[in-house]
């Protein structure tokens, strides 16, 4: 995914900002196979397990992205002629404050604000209906707050920043003008609508939330800590966590006794005990949270908050679901992988295959980790395996060390229930040009041959290799790949998997065409094949000819250090280095509530040392992060149960499921237009209840333009 680049740095002058462009600095994010970095020579039609070369390796990865440098916008002091605190007014038209939807809505000053895409992230990766008012182009109006009868249209309001201030004419201004801040208080205090200010400046202007800045204190880092009443809003922190803010403009503030404020509450603070976030409440009875620091969805302390953010400004209550994800595939099992010789840089083809002591050894390292760290008891690896390299003749055994015509078929068998197993062909060929006949043939004997070793196996589910027959293909079978879009996918492939039970099929998040950039944590139903969901996967820069520590490294750097093909880091980094690069990103992936897998090849299995590999290395460098900062269970679903999710989320996040409160009846009310999945977090009346990380997340299935009605907790 191409990071969206709103790099800007405004600095205070006065009373001004001044825009300028940012470099881009930090580690990689996102997933982008890279055209360039598939050499994998494989025949037109037939094609081979892997690349047969001995030049310098190139991997079958991602092109090396950078996370944005976000260092602001500082926000300018209020001009000597602002005008203070506005005063509510009451609205003119009948309103009916009992009832309002269960929809945000964002105000923003300008397309150009840089916490616009904050705002819609932290709603979007929930799916939470919102609509956003640009208000340097838009009016804000009681119609655009009301429905005709009376009935609110937002549950909640979203400010880009407090004073939703934009440039104009060389001049700073509030994109409201006073009868509109008036108009938008009064509709807060009367339909009881939370307000969130996403960055603040702790000042008085347009609104005083009791808080001051604390004079030359303002910066682009700090470090967050939760105050007793913080760890309350902000519960998916980990108790003692601190929350690192870099790159990012923030303003630390003290508390005060303010006119119109019935009291401020510090949420998050810094080490000195200023304030960075607060809850007010005003004189009336609104409520407000402020935020005094820049945000940016890919940003660590963006990604740590957003759960807690919704939680309040929604109350808790809202259509939609967020949850998160660790899923890790491991491509080529009872294939051989090519290696990568460190001292020479050259390829060995088809040197390195996992043995029976490597496979032992990742069930228990599987066990450690589950066991290990309290939000990944449910982790499981999902093996893809090639059934064209394994023996069915090999007896089951689960001593590395038996006598058998293949050893590690026979600790497969042993291993049977310990992963979820699902297809990946028999032979690991490019299925671009195969026929129907070979295409079912790679498919459906690979499953028999899963049924023979007595694998416990996702049914519905296949892998192709490097995710072929999908329209990303040379059409000479070797070199540079192009994407010709899914419409260019090979039919005859296509039917074939439908004919072998097929359902979900993994595509490439690296591949533009396969994969939906407007639709958070959702797959695709393959255009020509309706019948076939894509769900997308993410390359690692973990590649796939690398067996330890040693070849991770130096495959790593003769790709991205300072002599590599790709030069990014200023030098070669060492095995730990390259687990922290790697980590980071995965962790965004993670924080993001996606479920697409990541995926690793067997050759990262090998047992370097003791209780060892790659894989479980990368897996622990990702829980070591993410439990440093949350509670919040990860989930692993196996890889049927993941295509049914992904589907039904999919199907619901296109659905436009809309619902009503009505307060004093305790009551609301849920339409879905298209039919489908429906999720609502806050309700446990659904036709299933899952309790995740504290809240009840209630779903059904909905017929077109069907309305149910369910009490209120």
């Amino acid at each position: 995914m191409n990071p969206s680049r709103f790099c800007s740095l405004l600095t205070v002058t006065a009373a001004l900002l001044t825009a300028c462009n940012a470099p881009t600095t930090g580690a990689p994010t996102g997933a982008v196979d890279s055209p360039e970095l598939h050499t994998q020579g494989k025949a037109k039609g037939k094609g081979h397990k892997h690349f047969q070369s001995t030049t310098p390796a190139q991997p079958r990865g991602r092109n090396l992205q950078k996370l944005p440098d976000f260092r602001g916008p500082p926000i300018p002091k209020p001009p000597p002629s602002s005008p203070g605190t506005f005063r509510s007014q009451a609205l003119t038209g009948t309103a009916n404050p009992n009832v309002f939807a269960l929809r945000m809505l964002v105000v923003t000053a300008g397309a150009g604000d840089p916490n616009l895409e904050t705002a819609r992230t932290l709603l979007g990766q929930a799916g939470v209906p919102f609509d956003v008012l640009d208000a340097t182009a838009a009016v804000l109006t009681e119609g655009a707050l009301m429905n005709a009868d009376g009935s609110g249209r937002y549950q909640g309001v979203i400010l880009t920043n407090n004073a939703l201030l934009y440039e104009a004419n060389g001049q700073w201004q509030s994109a409201l003008d006073v009868p509109e801040w008036q108009l938008l208080w009064e509709y807060e205090r009367l339909y009881g609508a939370r307000q969130l200010a996403l960055y603040t400046y702790p000042g008085t202007w347009p609104e005083d939330y009791g808080l001051r800045p604390v004079d030359g204190s303002a910066s682009d880092t700090a470090d967050l800590r939760t105050t007793a009443a913080g760890g309350a809003v902000f519960r998916d922190l980990r108790p003692g966590a601190t929350v690192p803010v870099r790159h990012a403009w923030n303003y630390p503030a003290t508390v005060t006794a303010a006119e119109g404020v019935a009291g401020t509450q510090p949420l998050l603070t810094d080490a000195g005990g200023r304030v960075l976030a607060a809850t007010s409440a005003t004189t009336d009875g609104r409520e407000r949270l402020a935020l005094t620091f820049a945000h940016n969805p890919f940003l660590l302390h963006s990604q740590l908050l957003n759960l807690a953010l919704l939680d309040w400004v929604t109350r808790g209550l809202y259509v939609g679901e967020y949850r998160r994800y660790n899923q890790l595939d491991i491509d080529d099992w009872f294939l051989p992988n090519d290696r990568y010789d460190p001292a020479t840089g050259q390829i060995a083809p088809d040197s390195f295959r996992i043995s029976a002591q490597d496979a032992l050894s990742l069930r228990n390292q599987q066990t450690a980790l589950q066991t290990g760290y309290d939000v990944a008891t449910t982790f499981r690896f999902a093996i893809a395996y090639n059934g064209g390299g394994a023996n069915t003749a090999a007896p089951l055994s689960c001593d590395p060390a038996a006598p058998s015509p293949d050893p590690l078929s026979s600790m497969s068998r042993c291993l049977a229930g310990s992963f979820d197993w699902f297809n990946h062909t028999r032979d690991h060929l490019y299925m671009d040009f195969l026929s129907r006949d070979e295409s079912y043939v790679q498919v459906n004997s690979n499953k028999s041959i899963g049924v023979k070793l007595g694998l416990v196996r996702s049914t519905r589910s296949l892998v192709t290799g490097d995710m072929s027959g999908l329209g990303y293909y040379n059409p000479d079978g070797e070199g540079v790949k192009t994407d010709f879009g899914l419409q260019a996918s090979n039919m005859n492939f296509l039917l074939a998997s439908q004919d072998a039970g097929v359902q979900f099929l993994a595509s490439n998040h690296s591949v533009s065409s396969q994969w939906d950039p407007s639709c958070h944590n959702c797959g695709m139903d393959h255009p020509l094949n309706p019948t076939i969901f894509l769900v997308p996967r993410w390359p690692t820069n973990i590649f796939y000819y690398a067996t330890d520590p040693a070849e991770i490294a130096a495959s790593y750097n003769a790709v991205y250090g300072p002599g590599g093909t790709r030069p990014y880091w200023d030098h070669n980094l060492s095995y730990a280095e390259v687990l922290d690069k790697e980590s980071d990103l995965a962790l965004s992936h993670v924080l993001a509530g996606g479920a697409y897998p990541h995926y690793m090849h067997q050759s990262n299995l090998r047992e370097y040392t003791p209780g060892r590999s790659v894989a479980s290395d990368w897996e622990r460098a990702l829980l070591d992060k993410y439990t440093r900062y949350s509670t919040l269970p990860l989930k692993t679903l196996r890889w049927d149960d993941l295509g049914v999710y992904m589907k039904r989320r999919t199907v619901f996040m296109k659905a436009n499921v809309r619902a009503v409160v009505n307060r004093a009846a305790r009551r609301v009310s849920i339409t879905s237009p298209a039919g489908g999945a429906v999720y609502v977090t806050g309700l446990t009346a659904g036709q299933s209840v899952e309790q995740y990380g504290g809240r009840p997340i209630s779903s059904w299935n909905f017929s077109p333009n069907q309305t149910r009605t369910f009490n209120l907790p």
